[in-house]
C-alpha cells in the first residue's frame, strides 16, 4: 500500500471498525505503515500493536511470532512460573555461526522496579507479566533488526507517565478511589474516566444522563455494563479520550440547562397559547442539545416572521 490518498482514505473507514482499539483515522493510517515495514498486514498490525503511553508498541506474543519467521531463527525455550521466567533464544547467522542468549526477569526485578505488587496486571497475572518481559528482552536482544527497539505493550503500560499528563487528564481532577494506590497509572485513568462522566451526567451533556442511553455507550466502547468492571488499560484509554472529547465540545458551548432557561424565556414572549403547551414540555423534557436545536430553529423563523408583521 503506497498509495497515501488511497490509505488516508482506508485508515477513515477502519477507525470505525470496533474490532481493533484505534479510533483516530492518523493512528490507523500510522500503525499501518509500521505494520507494513514488519512486514504485517493492515488487520494483523491493527490488533496488535497500540498507542501505550504516547508510543507504539506491540504485544510480546507478536514480537516472538516475528522472531520465529526470521531465516535465522534457530529455536527458542521458555520456562515460566510466578516467580521468574527464563527465555533461550537462538539465531544461525548466514555465516553458520550461532547466536544464543537467555533473558531472565524474575519477581524481584519487578518489585525492584515498582511493578509488583503494585500493578494490577502483575498482581493478577505474574506468570504472563514475566513471560512478556523475559520475550521481549530476548527478541530485543537477538534480533534488533526486526523490532527495532520497540517496546512490548506490557513494558510500555508500565512506564511511569504522571509527570507528562495529556490535556484530557486535566479535564477534571482523578478522584482517589477508596482502596486504590493513587500512583497506579490504571487506578488513575479510571478515576478520570469516572470523573468525566459524572460531568457527563451532571450537565445532562449529550444524554448521559439517562440510563440507557449511559449503558449502550458503555457497553458500545468497553463491552461491560459498568466502567468499573472495565480491566483492559487500552480501551479504556480510548473510551477515556472519547468521553473528553464530548465534555471539551459540551464545555464550548451552553449546558442543556442554560439553553432551556433562554429558550423558555423566548418562547413565552413569542409563543401563544397552543404553541406554549406544545413547545414548552419539549424545551423542558429535553436531554439532548439536538432536541433544544429543533426549538430555537422554529423560534428563529417565528421571530422573523413577528418582525416582519410588525412593520
Amino acid at each position: 500500500m503506497n498509495d497515501l490518498v488511497a490509505l488516508q482514505s482506508i485508515s477513515k473507514e477502519l477507525a470505525q471498525s470496533r474490532l481493533h482499539a484505534h479510533r483516530n483515522p492518523a493512528d490507523v493510517l500510522f500503525v499501518i505503515l509500521v505494520g507494513e515495514s514488519l512486514g504485517l498486514n493492515a488487520a494483523t498490525a491493527l490488533m496488535n500493536i497500540y498507542n501505550v503511553n504516547g508510543m507504539p508498541a506491540m504485544k510480546a506474543d507478536l514480537k516472538l511470532a516475528l522472531a520465529k519467521r526470521h531465516p535465522e531463527y534457530a529455536g527458542c525455550e521458555i520456562d515460566a512460573n510466578t516467580e521468574r521466567c527464563i527465555v533461550k533464544m537462538k539465531r544461525r547467522n548466514e555465516n553458520g555461526t550461532e547466536e544464543a542468549i537467555t533473558s531472565t526477569f524474575t519477581i524481584d526485578d519487578a518489585k525492584r522496579a515498582g511493578l509488583f505488587p503494585k500493578k494490577d496486571n502483575w498482581r493478577m497475572y505474574p506468570q504472563r507479566m514475566l513471560k512478556a518481559r523475559a520475550i521481549s528482552y530476548a527478541v530485543n536482544d537477538l534480533f534488533p533488526d526486526i523490532v527495532f527497539g520497540m517496546l512490548s505493550s506490557e513494558e510500555a503500560q508500565d512506564i511511569d507517565r504522571h509527570t507528562e499528563k495529556t490535556a484530557e487528564y486535566e479535564i477534571i481532577e482523578a478522584e482517589t478511589i477508596p482502596g486504590s494506590d493513587t500512583n497506579d497509572e490504571f487506578a488513575e485513568l479510571m478515576a478520570a474516566t469516572q470523573g468525566i462522566m459524572r460531568k457527563l451526567v451532571d450537565n445532562k451533556i449529550d444524554g448521559f444522563d439517562n440510563e440507557v442511553r449511559r449503558h449502550s455507550s458503555i457497553k458500545k466502547h468497553l463491552g461491560c455494563i459498568m466502567i468499573a468492571e472495565c480491566t483492559n488499560f487500552h480501551d479504556l484509554y480510548e473510551y477515556h479520550n472519547h468521553l473528553a472529547a464530548i465534555l471539551r465540545g459540551a464545555n464550548a458551548k451552553p449546558t442543556i440547562k442554560e439553553r432551556q432557561v433562554e429558550l423558555i424565556e423566548r418562547m413565552t414572549k413569542l409563543a401563544t397559547g397552543e404553541e406554549l403547551e406544545e413547545w414548552l414540555p419539549k424545551i423542558q423534557g429535553a436531554t439532548r442539545h439536538s432536541a433544544l436545536d429543533d426549538v430555537e430553529e422554529w423560534l428563529d423563523k417565528n421571530k422573523t416572521s413577528i418582525e416582519g408583521d410588525s412593520k
